[in-house]
């Protein structure tokens, strides 16, 4: 797992393969560099995503490069001359530009311009570019232009590669830092020793991927004056606390002290919480050295004693049992229907029962009918209370000729909702020349019966509800 727990990749790099291509591959130097940089700005392992396999003539974009685009909270595009100029960077900058116009406003997923070279004279670039700010890898004089060398350039490409690592730590730790505010709580996962780092960090991705901030976020100055009162205060704010304990031999010596401390300060920090009693699992061998004896010993007797729950096994028995002791996620209810406002000629009521039943059941649309007596409201207060309410309106079209649909367009109460993204008219009934034949800029036409018209009125109601 990377730096940011809730998307997949930390930054996905779209690049023109060409810009890496010959003796000089420029961008493996690049992503070389600007990991090293992010390396020592950022506490955390940050992953650059970035497609290095083989393409040949006819293969297809892959699957898995939109996923990886749909699930990168930071997407570096690295333009270079010809980068729009390629279908695959053109899709995977416009799946990126989608994400972020989605209804969640994008998830604070951020777009990182940067050109290798400057932009062609005549190159039409996409009108989100002007709000953006950029990156340059190029110099313009003297002239002719051409990107910075890494090794040419060595001082000036590093500045701005600097500035880039700058931009993309700040953004980094921003999305971090959203993360936490939406956590559903801590756990304490107590410090171990190397032999079990990897089991350690087998159990905190899968906290993190379930929603949960990890305790300590970082080693401990185990020699500072405060550890103490660190690891204390780490405590008090967790949930759950869980400690990894091994019969072998550590690397370290002072591993097995360093557990008991944890232990020591666990126990009645939860129990004072009334939190549940700290999780201790043993990891399975066939003897206990010498070294862990001790700390075996005092789990086993007085801290078994204690009521502390003591586990052996497998590694996924103890996942059960501190999923158990966890908050579980919320059920989402379903969502509440969007109200709009069906205008409707009272003799036509009958046969729009299946429209109605269509935007309940399978658009999640609760529509209230605006009655109509031929092109007259029947209650005007009524239908200004609706329209207030409804967020778009449709037209039901029945029987009636075209100046009817006219004259309830013309309507001065209608004045505020009418546009192609505002107003739609369903025509139903009996079909005609002059129905096939209507056009109007004041509503969209949505042609046909229900089943032939789901699609097209999911097409105009959708895209809606995302706004």
């Amino acid at each position: 797992m990377g730096y940011l727990p809730q998307f997949k990749q930390d930054v996905f790099i779209s690049y023109r393969r060409a810009s890496n291509e010959g003796e000089d591959p420029w961008v493996d130097q690049f992503c070389k560099t600007l990991q090293a940089q992010l390396h020592d700005l950022v506490s955390g392992d940050v992953q650059l995503w970035r497609d290095t396999a083989e393409l040949h003539a006819g293969d297809k974009w892959r699957p898995e490069i939109a996923e990886a685009v749909l699930n990168s909270g930071v997407f570096v595009a690295l333009a270079s001359r010809t980068y729009f100029d390629s279908p695959e960077c053109v899709k995977e900058f416009d799946l990126f530009l989608g994400r972020l116009k989605g209804p969640d406003g994008g998830d604070g997923r951020r777009l990182v311009p940067i050109f290798k070279h400057p932009p062609k004279p005549d190159q039409d670039l996409p009108v989100e570019l002007n709000t953006i700010g950029r990156h340059e890898l190029y110099q313009l004089d003297p002239k002719p232009w051409r990107a910075l060398d890494p090794v040419d350039d060595a001082h000036e490409y590093k500045r701005r590669i600097g500035r880039i690592a700058g931009e993309l730590m700040e953004t980094l730790e921003e999305l971090k830092g959203r993360e936490k505010k939406k956590a559903r709580g801590k756990v304490f996962l107590a410090a171990v020793g190397d032999e079990l780092s990897a089991a350690r960090e087998d159990l905190r991705a899968d906290l993190r991927s379930q929603g949960f901030l990890v305790l300590p976020e970082r080693e401990y100055l185990w020699n500072a004056d405060d550890h103490r009162q660190r690891i204390e205060r780490d405590l008090a704010e967790a949930l759950v606390c869980v400690h990894l304990v091994s019969r072998l031999p550590s690397t370290d010596p002072l591993t097995a002290a360093r557990s008991r401390l944890q232990l020591q300060l666990a126990q009645p920090a939860m129990a004072a919480r009334q939190r549940p009693a700290p999780l201790v699992w043993i990891q399975p061998a066939e003897a206990t050295d010498a070294s862990a004896q001790g700390l075996i010993d005092y789990i086993e007797s007085d801290l078994a004693n204690a009521g502390v729950e003591v586990l052996a096994g497998g590694l996924q028995g103890l996942k059960s049992q501190l999923f158990g002791l966890l908050p579980q996620p919320l059920r989402a209810g379903p969502a509440k229907p969007r109200e709009i406002a069906l205008l409707i000629e009272e003799a036509d009521i009958a046969d729009a029962a299946p429209l109605r039943e269509l935007l309940a059941e399978r658009l999640n649309l609760d529509a209230k009918l605006v009655k109509f007596s031929l092109a007259t409201p029947r209650d005007p207060a009524r239908m200004a209370k609706t329209l207030a309410g409804a967020s778009q309106c449709l037209v039901f079209w029945g029987g009636q000729p075209e100046e009817w649909v006219d004259d309830l367009l013309a309507l001065d109460g209608l004045a505020g909702q009418l546009g192609r993204q505002r107003m739609a008219v369903f025509v139903a009934g009996p079909p005609s020349s002059e129905k096939a034949a209507y056009r109007t800029p004041n509503a969209r036409l949505v042609q046909g019966v229900v089943s032939a018209g789901e699609a097209e009125l999911r097409s105009f109601f959708e895209p809606a509800a995302g706004r």
